[in-house]
């Protein structure tokens, strides 16, 4: 069969129709299977940001616990990690923009730096309790007795 018959260009239209139709399922599934990923590791982050929005909420204005924070901010910034991980990883195959990334990013810089600053005052605070001391600065006792 020469490739100019007929019969050789139907096979080869043939052909042709069925590989775009496979890449073009192949994109189809691209999408759907980063839509599930991306939706998961979301629903994770919304969840863990949602928990450590109510302790702040909880706290109404007046300091909150740094130790309590410091524990409980940990599975946010371990969610935004992994979301930001898997979207660096597949930001091609899910056509990901870089804007989206680099404001997660943004964000997440944010969350390491408040977690690490309440985790850092959790430890002061419990370093000044070891060492007999109570929160706050250390007040001399008045006198007893009559004057």
């Amino acid at each position: 069969m020469a490739p100019g018959t007929p019969k050789m260009r139907r096979v080869l239209f043939a052909f042709a129709l069925t590989a775009v139709g496979v890449g073009l399922d192949g994109a189809a599934f691209a999408q759907q299977a980063c839509g599930d990923d991306l939706q998961k590791l979301s629903l994770k982050r919304e969840a863990e940001l949602n928990r450590v929005n109510g302790i702040v909420r909880a706290a109404k204005g007046k300091p909150m616990d740094p130790e309590m924070f410091c524990k409980q901010s940990g599975g946010l910034n371990t969610a935004e990690a992994a979301l930001i991980a898997y979207m660096e990883k597949n930001k091609d195959w899910c056509t990901i923009p870089d804007e989206v990334i680099s404001a997660l990013k943004a964000n997440h810089v944010k969350s390491l730096a408040f977690t690490a600053k309440a985790c850092s005052v959790a430890a002061q605070i419990k370093k000044q309790q070891e060492a007999g001391g109570g929160v706050g600065p250390q007040v001399q006792p008045l006198p007893t007795g009559p004057l």
